[in-house]
């Protein structure tokens, strides 16, 4: 990138430490103490992003932001608020703010946010200085690297995620990673389906009980929070959450603790909140249907996980990787093996059901396989009829180069686990020619080509 980031901050020492952070990680900086400095820089300097302080001297940053707007809509603006100042970093969401940081600014969780924010407006990205893990997440397209990014960042930090996608996409796998990664790793990580429970027992299941705080109740019972400890709780399918539970969700988070049913004994909160939802609780809380305040309280880490659809280069490693695991669960030997047109046609389905629908369907087709290969014949009518753009003719001779170059890169890539540098050292070629390669047979989207600066 070549415009700066610029940061608004009046206290001097958290001026030059932002400025600090964020240059050690390859972004340009500048910095002004007030929004009157902060209005003349944009006009000369033209900043990619603007991260300010809600309480400057003079003009807040809300009004900042929105003298912002009224000139340049295209900056995006990141607001940074004090705890418990929910209800301004609201008001800045509404004013056109792209997020709000709550302080004390974590490091990892802001630059994760300025990443996402700088992404999502087009803007090139400097490599981050560290080797990434992946933790179980199989793909190569950039989404799955940019996600891998994200975790690394913030999963030592406290703050609350909400991880948004379809059903089948993955949420659960990336709650575990982001637990995995930080240092609660030892602790618990408990998960509870808000939308598997009845109305009537949904408070007790997360708070717990006394014995006699209700009918049946013949025994204490420590809820979903004490289980968790200072792990990490993973509430799925949050968009399901009742109304009335919500307020005393909020007020746990707010307070950071809670209390048994049947008792007034506080306990502490200690657990990271991870929340999921397929539905969109933006527009749910337009409708009324969920609490606004409590939407901000989770959304501090916005992850976002797209439908298998748009990142179709993530399929075929899929597809061998599933197959892998489902061979040696079930005890088959030699591996089953896929046809390269069979594989095509898993490329180009639209996959509703996302991952889930795919791992169901290897699960089902290994199985019933009798000859230990798929073949374009064995897929259900509904897929095996759609034709992708990187699918390869049939033939009749025994060297398919396009088939073995295929999986020629694609067992390099596994081995390293999807490392692209190492893969391409074991392959004997550069990075970029692997990427190449990797373009050219469909296991990069069109948007990835270019990009040689993020290692998988």
């Amino acid at each position: 990138m070549t415009n700066p980031v610029l940061i608004v901050e009046d206290e001097k020492n958290l001026r030059r430490v932002l400025v600090a952070v964020l240059e050690a990680e390859g972004y340009p900086t500048i910095a002004a103490e007030n929004a009157e400095e902060a209005l003349d820089m944009i006009q000369t300097k033209h900043p990619a992003l603007v991260l300010t302080d809600q309480r400057l001297p003079g003009l807040s940053g809300t009004e900042l932001l929105r003298r912002i707007k009224e000139t340049h809509p295209e900056i995006p603006v990141i607001i940074s608020t004090a705890y418990g100042e929910i209800e301004q970093a609201v008001e800045a969401i509404k004013a056109g703010a792209e997020h709000y940081l709550t302080k004390p600014v974590d490091e990892g969780e802001l630059i994760a946010l300025i990443r996402q924010t700088l992404a999502r407006h087009g803007e090139s990205l400097p490599p981050l200085h560290r080797e990434l893990r992946r933790y179980g997440l199989i793909g190569v397209s950039r989404v799955i690297e940019t996600l891998l990014e994200t975790i690394d960042l913030v999963a030592p930090a406290p703050s609350n995620v909400l991880i948004t996608g379809e059903s089948g996409t993955g949420k659960e796998l990336v709650a575990r990673a982001l637990h995995q990664a930080s240092p609660r790793a030892e602790q618990p990580f408990v998960a509870f389906n808000c939308g598997a429970i009845p109305l009537e027992l949904v408070e007790s299941e997360i708070f717990g009980y006394e014995r006699g705080a209700f009918t049946g109740a013949t025994r204490a019972q420590a809820g979903k929070l004490e289980m968790a400890a200072s792990g990490t709780l993973f509430l799925d399918e949050v968009g399901d959450m009742p109304l009335p539970m919500q307020v005393k969700m909020l007020r746990a988070l707010q307070e950071r603790e809670f209390t048994r049913l049947g008792t007034h004994q506080p306990q502490r909160l200690a657990a990271r909140i991870v929340a999921a939802t397929h539905v969109d609780l933006a527009k749910a809380v337009s409708d009324g249907h969920f609490r606004e305040d409590l939407y901000y309280r989770l959304n501090v880490i916005p992850l976002h996980i797209p439908p298998l659809r748009q990142r179709r280069a993530d399929i075929a490693p899929l597809v061998h990787h599933f197959l892998r695991q489902i061979c040696t669960v079930i005890g088959r030997d030699p591996m089953v093996t896929i046809a390269p047109d069979a594989l095509a046609a898993l490329e180009a389905y639209e996959w509703p059901g996302n991952i889930r629908q795919l791992e169901n369907l290897l699960e089902r087709m290994v199985v019933l396989n009798r000859h230990g290969h798929l073949q374009r014949s064995d897929l259900p009518a509904e897929i095996a009829r759609h034709q992708s753009d990187n699918a390869f003719p049939t033939s009749s001779s025994p060297f398919d180069l396009p088939a073995l170059e295929r999986q020629t890169v694609l067992n390099a890539l596994e081995k390293t686990r999807f490392n692209q540098s190492q893969a391409a050292v074991l392959l004997g070629i550069s990075r970029k020619q692997l990427r190449t390669k990797m373009k050219n047979i469909g296991l990069l989207g069109d948007q990835d080509g270019e990009d040689d600066t993020i290692d998988t």
